[in-house]
């Protein structure tokens, strides 16, 4: 490599990592393993690397984490609860917040959005409900750049979940145990192998264990959008015979079916009963308020941030749920029991 003086991208280069992970070791900023620790300072004692003391004097007195948060939509009503976990916790720690938004399954602004933090030197990416595709997942991969996922798993990067099988058995066995068994289960995608596929078995296995047949009509795709919930409440009002009870895949699908059922004087906990999903803000905003599944946002981006800050995060954590009942599940005239 030449008798000249070393620097960042020659240890970077035998070590085969990004100049940033090295700087991050050199500098003792956190966000890397520490295999990953001792291989840089080996290499750098061996290549008789020497410090700009300086130049280091000028970054570290400037020294700010950056944790950046890749987003399929900010806006959700799920999502903008992470991310005010996320910040919240980040300023308490001193640590600047990056966003980007990558869209759905737009893998060329997903790209853009790893290059954005790349080079702005993060300390480490929480994605939000990322899927990655292969190309961006195999990029991702030469550099060593700590990354954690919230409510999808990411192959070989650690995840904040929940038990998506286990949270959709619960709210549909809250829902039999109020006596239905006409259960509509709307605003999933059929071919989503994480979220979608985990909800439909969960609620599926609960009708099973009750002995209830299984409807395939009253399973309808969406995609967790209010819009999906209204386009959702047009399909259920031209099936032969209309559920009692309707299990969204979200509250802004909830919001949508319930938006859709006034249109048609339908009555909310009267006529038709509504279990949401998330216990977001607008599980509280609309009427009736939402009888739903609380998953843990908030607590979520907290533990996001606290993982990238600690150490470079290498365990994947799954939170427990529970309903939170607003009243927006009637119970019917006679209540089914297992011994119906």
């Amino acid at each position: 490599m030449g008798d000249g003086m070393k620097t960042i991208k020659d240890i970077a280069k035998v070590a085969a990592v990004s100049p940033s992970t090295v700087s991050r070791v050199l500098n003792n900023s956190g966000g890397y393993s520490e295999k990953t620790k001792q291989r840089i300072l080996t290499i750098s004692k061996q290549l008789n690397y020497q410090k700009n003391e300086y130049a280091s004097s000028l970054v570290s007195t400037q020294k700010v984490n950056v944790i950046g948060v890749i987003v399929t939509n900010a806006k959700s009503s799920f999502s903008t609860k992470i991310i005010e976990g996320v910040e919240d916790f980040g300023y308490q720690k001193d640590a600047r917040i990056l966003l980007a938004h990558c869209g759905m399954s737009d893998n060329e602004r997903l790209r853009k959005c790893i290059d954005l933090m790349l080079r702005q030197n993060v300390t480490g990416i929480i994605s939000i409900s990322v899927q990655f595709d292969e190309d961006n997942l195999a990029y991702l991969n030469k550099f060593d750049m700590p990354l954690i996922s919230i409510n999808v798993v990411v192959p070989g990067y650690p995840s904040i979940t929940i038990n998506n099988y286990q949270a959709a058995y619960q709210a549909t066995q809250f829902i039999i145990e109020h006596g239905h068994r006409q259960i509509a289960l709307v605003g999933v995608k059929k071919d989503d192998l994480q979220t979608g596929y985990n909800r439909i078995d969960g609620y599926s296995k609960a009708l099973m264990d009750h002995k209830i047949t299984i409807d395939q009509n009253l399973i309808i795709d969406g995609d967790f959008s209010f819009d999906s919930g209204r386009k959702s409440f047009e399909t259920l009002l031209k099936l032969p015979k209309m559920p009692t009870a309707v299990f969204a895949a979200s509250d802004d699908t909830a919001a949508g079916i319930i938006s859709g059922a006034y249109e048609h004087d339908y009555n909310i906990a009267g006529e038709l009963s509504i279990m949401g999903f998330d216990n977001s803000k607008i599980s509280e905003m609309i009427t009736p308020q939402l009888t739903t599944v609380v998953q843990p946002f908030y607590e979520m981006g907290e533990l996001a941030v606290k993982e990238i800050l600690d150490s470079k995060p290498e365990a994947s954590v799954v939170l427990p749920v529970n309903i939170i009942d607003r009243g927006s599940v009637f119970k019917t005239i006679s209540k089914y029991t297992s011994n119906n």
